[in-house]
């Protein structure tokens, strides 16, 4: 497939793509967070293993300040998170049948929860004790807050419903009459892109680690599915 970018997107000399890379690595400041970051990046899950590759990508995200990707990825890790645990927590430990299929194995669990949404992923958990109630509250907060603003870009509901922004508005015709404003966010579209930015920037790295927390809560309960492994890991001081 041929995909033409002449109208916006201008080629760089070879020169000038090296400056800009450059520049980019010039800007990486290492501190606490980027070395938390770091940490989380080679993290060891045991039960929900899979998610290592997205958690890799957000912190990758994060260390070089694109926000707003961490934010959609979390997400994502979010949504795989509550899933990947139903999944397996109603397979009971289930391991893979050598006289059976492969994709036979987890196939009634997928069909039950593959197109489940976040609120009912949330509410499944919750009756399978994987979460508490006071966990149920705050994962919906965050469904609404994050998850739903930045994955339908929806905005004017809940993010900055009541967000206002004081402005100054002038005119080309009449420069010397300025008049102030207190302008509601939700309402101008180019307002909206603006504070959502402000906002990632702000607010990313912390939703990120409270997700990630749920993962590290649930691997570590769902490891009671495989007490082989969870002795293993314990004899070895793995855990």
């Amino acid at each position: 497939m041929k995909i033409n970018l002449s109208y916006s997107v201008k080629l760089l000399s070879e020169e000038k793509a090296q400056d800009a890379l450059q520049y980019l690595s010039k800007h990486l400041i290492v501190d606490e967070t980027k070395r938390k970051l770091v940490s989380i990046k080679f993290c060891e899950l045991h039960v929900l293993n899979q998610l290592t590759y997205v958690i890799s990508e957000i912190c990758d995200c994060l260390i070089i300040n694109a926000n707003q990707a961490a934010i959609t990825l979390t997400n994502h890790l979010f949504e795989n998170m509550l899933k990947q645990a139903l999944i397996t927590i109603d397979s009971n430990g289930r391991y893979f049948d050598e006289n059976e299929p492969m994709d036979k194995t987890f196939e009634a669990e997928v069909k039950e929860y593959d197109e489940k949404n976040l609120c009912d992923a949330i509410k499944q958990c919750k009756s399978k004790r994987l979460i508490t109630q006071d966990e149920v509250l705050r994962l919906n907060y965050l469904k609404n807050i994050f998850r739903n603003p930045f994955s339908h870009a929806c905005y004017s509901k809940k993010l900055f419903k009541e967000a206002k922004m004081h402005i100054l508005k002038g005119s080309l015709t009449d420069p010397q009459n300025i008049n102030e404003e207190f302008v509601n966010i939700s309402n101008i579209p180019f307002l909206q892109l603006e504070a959502q930015k402000d906002f990632a920037e702000k607010n990313a790295f912390g939703y990120f680690v409270e997700i990630y927390s749920y993962v590290d809560k649930l691997d570590r309960k769902l490891l009671d599915l495989y007490p082989e492994t969870k002795k293993f890991l314990q004899d070895n001081s793995l855990i």
